[in-house]
């Protein structure tokens, strides 16, 4: 073999080398790229890769914001000057990206031009060399390497280019078609429930579809869906396979629960990885690999919440997309849920208010007709026997003016105690409520005592049942039991064997409270004026009072959203009950809650 083509024989094995590098390199990049969907990662390996083949290369990978091209990823190496200057970012016509961009492919400038090319503190380069990456047909990001000292690209050196931009192009456009697969997985996901679901108002039901729908396309996924119950988030759907996990969340979990904790305080779906149950303080939850948060707030406040799990170490892009997509859809059902519940909370305060401005409406006309009639009253009283005290000392007989002192003494007498009465019913209606959990039982021990001094020494019979703990104001309620227990008290005084029996029966919407004597009871025909202001069945003379106990009774049970009945025969005791309504409100329980999240807390999610 001659000299010249043994020449040729080792130029076509450098050459043939050099494509085996180049293909090898293609290889391996491609094969990392199928594992990675993320542009910016991408890059990086590229970046290793040319580094590794490329003696002196410096390398950056930017992205278009907004005007401006701006460094995400940067090899080690460069200027802090420079490293500045692309990290607040190139313009967009800046040339050689110019140039890149409109070529749609890379480009290579030998014997580089820092001023010229309008890069400044790149003076130390050589040759430089860009690829361009789209999305939807408009520039996304740009692969730029560069050579210090030297002022040519070799044809291996471009040749190695261009394979690793065709390999992180082909990567990027796999990605592309995956986010759109799973951009389509979770429209069919949402449209699927949003149908299901149609236009109930049910939040259980809307959880149920959900569920069903989750399980369909996550068969191998535990469901939960929780609402904050008195501080507690509670499962009111568990479908879990470990049977203690699932009482377990049924009985609720504390606030305190960290990954509930992260979901509420980024506002938004949270995802976590490598799941801890010791960390998350989370019992039972130790066959976890991955798991899924989503709130739902309102008005910015806690409410309800969806999470998934499963036994696998990482989240899948389309498990993500089903995720995502299912707990949107779940929360414009909730939404419309609350709403209707809402409209309905609305309506009965409406109600409600109604019932009040009746009541006050009452009141007034009694008020008025007090102060023309019984008011009246003791005024003539005052007038008439103040003038037979002038005659009595007029003519000199002071003796007989005492009488008339003693009649305008208790004329007086009976007008402050109307005064107050009255003034007693505008408290009542004017006086602010404030909620809390009461014990009826000591409720019921405080109004004993309040009505002690009113038994004269006399013995009566106490049947008191069960009775439990309920929602209201504990200041008026402890009025409306003294006024009962009052009541029943003067009520039984000509009873042999008085007797006051208190109990309380309860169904789903709250508590009906009973008081009942065996006094002198009242006429039924007259049941619709007992509980208006200054209403008296029974004589003064027989039973002493204002006749106002029983319409602040009234006025403050109304205002808890209750109402009061009353029955009776005479001469054969009465029964008195009102009522407390269970629900306290949503929205209270939703501020209490949330202000017992940390402020700021933010999630530590898988990715």
């Amino acid at each position: 073999m001659t000299s010249e083509e043994l020449l040729n024989t080792r130029q076509a094995l450098a050459e043939a080398q050099q494509q085996i590098k180049v293909l090898s390199t293609f290889m391996a990049l491609t094969q990392a790229a199928a594992t990675i969907s993320d542009l910016e990662m991408l890059a990086r390996s590229a970046q290793e890769v040319l580094q590794a083949h490329i003696p002196g290369l410096q390398a950056a990978f930017y992205q278009c914001v907004g005007e401006r091209w701006v460094a995400q990823q940067t090899t080690d190496g460069l200027s802090p000057e420079f490293l500045d200057l692309v990290q607040r970012g190139l313009p967009l016509d800046t040339p050689p990206f110019a140039q890149t961009v409109q070529a749609g492919g890379p480009m290579f400038f030998e014997g580089w031009d820092a001023g010229r090319q309008r890069v400044p503190f790149t003076e130390a380069f050589g040759a430089v060399a860009l690829a361009p990456y789209f999305r939807d047909g408009r520039p996304d990001a740009v692969l730029a390497i560069g050579l210090v000292g030297v002022s040519l690209w070799t044809p291996e050196q471009r040749q190695l280019f261009s394979a690793v931009h065709q390999a992180v192009l082909g990567a990027q456009q796999r990605a592309i078609q995956t986010e759109l697969h799973e951009r389509q997985l979770g429209l069919e996901a949402f449209m699927q429930l949003t149908e299901a679901i149609g236009v109930g108002t049910d939040r259980v039901e809307a959880a149920q579809r959900a569920r069903d729908l989750l399980l369909e396309l996550l068969p191998e996924w535990s469901f939960g869906y929780y609402e904050l119950q008195y501080g507690l988030w509670k499962a009111l759907l568990a479908e879990v396979p470990d049977p203690v996990l699932r009482e377990a969340l049924a009985a609720g979990l504390p606030l305190s629960t960290p990954s509930f904790q992260a979901a509420v305080g980024a506002g938004g779906p949270v995802f976590f990885e490598d799941w801890d149950a010791a960390e998350q303080r989370f019992d039972h939850s130790e066959g976890y690999g991955v798991t899924g948060f989503y709130p739902y707030l309102r008005r910015g406040q806690p409410i309800a919440m969806f999470a998934i799990g499963s036994p696998q170490r990482r989240w899948q892009p389309q498990e993500r997309a089903v995720f995502l997509a299912v707990g949107r859809s779940l929360e414009l059902a909730l939404e419309r849920g609350w709403a209707a519940a809402e409209l309905e909370a609305s309506y009965r305060q409406l109600e409600r208010s109604n019932d009040e401005l009746m009541a006050a409406n009452g009141e007034l006309e009694a008020f008025a007709y007090s102060a023309s009639h019984d008011l009246r009253t003791p005024v003539r009283h005052v007038k008439g026997f103040t003038e037979l005290i002038r005659r009595a000392l007029d003519s000199g007989h002071p003796e007989k003016a005492e009488r008339s002192l003693t009649v305008l003494d208790e004329a007086a007498d009976q007008m402050t105690r109307m005064i107050d009465a009255m003034l007693e019913l505008s408290r009542s209606t004017r006086q602010p409520l404030r909620r809390e959990d009461i014990s009826l039982s000591q409720l019921v021990d405080e109004a004993r005592q309040d009505v002690h001094d009113e038994l004269a020494g006399r013995e009566i019979e106490w049947r008191l049942g069960a009775l439990p703990t309920v929602p209201g104001d504990r200041a008026t309620l402890r009025q409306v039991m003294t006024n009962l227990l009052s009541n029943a008290v003067k009520f039984t005084r000509r009873a042999a064997q008085p007797v006051i029996e208190v109990w309380t029966d309860e169904d789903e919407d709250g508590w009906t409270v009973w008081v009942r004597d065996n006094g002198a009871g009242f006429d039924p025909a007259y049941e619709a004026k007992l509980f208006g202001p200054f209403q008296r069945l029974h004589l003064q003379k027989d039973f002493e009072g204002t006749g106002i106990g029983l319409a602040t009774v009234r006025r403050i049970i109304l205002r808890h959203g209750g109402r009061v009945t009353a029955s009776s025969v005479l001469d054969q005791g009465a029964t008195f009950s009102f009522t407390l309504p269970r629900t306290v409100g949503e929205e209270a329980q939703s501020a209490q809650a949330l202000a017992e999240v940390p402020a700021g807390f933010l999630a530590k999610p898988g990715n």
